[in-house]
């Protein structure tokens, strides 16, 4: 039975809501529909200890592992202990050079680089950034000497990663889980618009609410966390309208939201972040068949145009408003899309990411 060592620095969180603890499950899951006993060295620095013992005797008996794949924190590798000091501050950087001594090829997700923008500044406070960012420059030191592929989100993530080596890295976006929903398309002739995403400064979604507010042949349904919603209310509630709906749900209670969605909305502000930036819920949106909504300039609207899985407008009401007005002309779009994603979705799920990573690390030492 082939086999393959899952880390991350971090316990793994099976009810996860966030984008950032549902990756780790669903590929660790998607290695094990593939056929791999995997050999699970993720939770507190002490589990993490133990369990690369484990490890080390496996390797030192002289059974073969196949790679080990890790999913990065969001945050340094030293701080991921709950009170973020680093009671274990070599461990993780230890067991790649065991599995690098032993020839165990090694690939690692590097989940956001959003730290080397300006904007980390205003978040965190400057002295806390110059300080975060050291830690961060450390972590992919020690990738450039021990991983052997640096796994992003989009290759154009690549351009602003500074220290490890362009040429081994690789894209692995997110992916889905294919599920058919009994959708009804443009029920009682009104297009159901549905966002489901965060919202803030990199979710800013002004100009879709100022396309369908007062519009009687479109709805908009906005399902975004509560917390962020009453963050930010102050700056929506002068655009809505009656057609505009506001909702917080997660996990499986999304279902029902995709099930009246004709389009999914990523029509969010083209910031230079969303250039390199692959959102999740694309790629819930693409294993759902629901055409999506972009604006143009981004990384999603990259992905949604060339393959066909839905539309992109510039990012201004005026232009949102003109593509609305283009699709209930010729509602016959929905369905045909909609079918055309069912075929191309099998490309985007969590089963072909974790092959693709598998294919990419056995071929390492070829």
């Amino acid at each position: 039975m082939p086999t393959m060592i899952f880390h991350a620095p971090y316990p793994l969180d099976r009810n996860a809501k966030a984008a950032s603890g549902i990756r780790p499950v669903r590929l660790r899951d998607a290695f094990e529909e593939l056929g791999y006993e995997v050999l699970d060295v993720t939770g507190t620095g002490s589990e993490r200890r133990r369990r690369i013992r484990a490890l080390r005797q496996r390797l030192r008996a002289g059974q073969r592992i196949d790679f080990l794949y890790s999913e990065s924190a969001t945050i340094p590798t030293m701080l991921t202990e709950p009170r973020h000091l680093p009671p274990h501050p070599l461990l993780d950087v230890d067991l790649f050079r065991l599995c690098a001594r032993h020839r165990v090829p090694t690939g690692l997700f590097y989940r956001d680089v959003y730290w080397a923008f300006p904007e980390y500044d205003e978040q965190v406070s400057a002295p806390i950034a110059l300080a975060m960012r050291s830690l961060y420059r450390y972590d992919l030191a020690w990738y450039s000497k021990w991983v052997d592929r640096l796994f992003l989100p989009s290759m154009e993530m690549g351009e602003f990663v500074p220290v490890y080596p362009k040429d081994r890295m690789r894209a692995l976006p997110p992916g889905g889980t294919p599920s058919d929903v009994a959708r009804p398309s443009l029920q009682d002739g009104v297009l159901t618009l549905v966002y489901v995403g965060g919202l803030g400064a990199h979710y800013r979604l002004h100009e879709a609410v100022k396309a369908v507010a007062g519009r009687s042949d479109t709805r908009l349904v906005m399902c975004v966390p509560e917390a962020q919603w009453q963050a930010n209310v102050g700056e929506y509630a002068p655009l809505m309208a009656d057609n505009v709906e506001v909702v917080h749900a997660s996990g499986d209670a999304l279902e029902h939201l995709y099930a009246k969605a004709d389009c999914g909305v990523l029509f969010v502000d083209p910031i230079d972040y969303r250039g390199f930036a692959a959102p999740v819920k694309l790629f819930e949106y693409i294993a759902h068949a629901v055409p999506v909504l972009t604006a143009g300039g981004t990384l999603a609207s990259h992905i949604v145009t060339e393959a066909g899985l839905g539309w992109a407008a510039d990012y201004s009401a005026q232009a949102l408003g003109r593509l609305l007005d283009d699709l209930h002309a010729h509602p016959e779009v929905f369905a045909d899309t909609a079918a055309h994603m069912r075929d191309a979705r099998e490309q985007h799920t969590w089963l072909a990411r974790a092959r693709a990573a598998a294919e990419e690390l056995t071929a390492v030492h070829q």
